[in-house]
């Protein structure tokens, strides 16, 4: 699979290089905060909000197959360009459990952004504040997006530096991985209430043939997402349906989520 590893890093210096030209659960998701945001009072700083869906997908995982709550609670600066926040999930049968802080910076169409993401689910017994990468629960995620101005585009590469993305190298020690996700989002259809948006992401590691989303380089995430304003009495609720496929792991699924507030 190397040569969908040099395209994946043709795509890590194109993204690079127009950062410095112009100055990682998605494209929908994004549309929906910002409705939300637009209808909140400018000056007001803090926000929370709750989401319900019917399961949880990240980056082509099936994360949790039952239904799911997920709270944020976030610090954003007047202008938009830093934001810090608290995000967590849970599942209804309990069992799945997430807890993970991030800070953001946008800025012309650019977002970097570091999440500690702390999915408890398969680490009972493990200290919180444990960051041994033999042993974490946590994994840190760093990612650079842009979002085109002229064209509905958006691309993202995601890199984990640090936590449980390891690998045994060739003198048996146990090693960062540091696995690659790469995605872009196109919005096919844009109208007043809804849209529609299609994705495709795929997966690496300079390291080693394995990594954090499967045992080799390919693409792991290709779907579609329709978002529409579901009118309940004097109330609109930002609804979206993912319809998403997992060529390396084999398997299909569709997430519906409402944002409640």
């Amino acid at each position: 699979m190397k040569s969908l590893k040099y395209l994946f890093l043709f795509f890590g210096i194109f993204l690079s290089q127009s950062a410095f030209s112009q100055d990682q659960d998605n494209i929908i998701e994004e549309r929906n905060e910002e409705k939300l945001e637009e209808k909140e009072d400018e000056e007001k700083l803090f926000h929370f909000n709750l989401q319900l869906k019917n399961m949880h997908l990240w980056r082509g995982y099936h994360v949790s197959n039952s239904p799911v709550t997920a709270a944020d609670v976030n610090y954003t600066s007047k202008n938009g360009f830093f934001k810090a926040g608290l995000w967590g999930g849970r599942s209804f049968n309990g069992e799945y459990t997430e807890y993970d802080y991030y800070v953001s910076f946008m800025h012309k169409g650019f977002t970097l952004a570091v999440w500690d993401i702390n999915n408890t689910s398969d680490y009972p017994d493990v200290g919180f504040f444990n960051y041994d990468r033999a042993e974490t629960s946590h994994f840190i995620d760093v990612s650079l997006a842009y979002q085109f101005k002229k064209i509905p585009l958006k691309v993202s590469w995601a890199t984990i530096v640090q936590g449980r993305d390891t690998y045994v190298d060739d003198n048996g020690e146990l090693k960062n991985a540091f696995s690659n996700y790469v995605e872009a989002s196109y919005v096919i259809l844009d109208k007043e209430d809804w849209s529609l948006a299609g994705f495709v992401g795929g997966a690496f590691s300079f390291m080693s043939d394995a990594n954090f989303y499967g045992d080799h380089s390919t693409i792991n995430n290709v779907g579609v997402i329709y978002n529409r304003d579901l009118e309940i009495l004097e109330y609109t609720l930002p609804v979206s349906a993912t319809a998403s496929w997992n060529p390396l792991q084999e398997y299909g699924a569709i997430q519906v989520a409402v944002n409640l507030f």
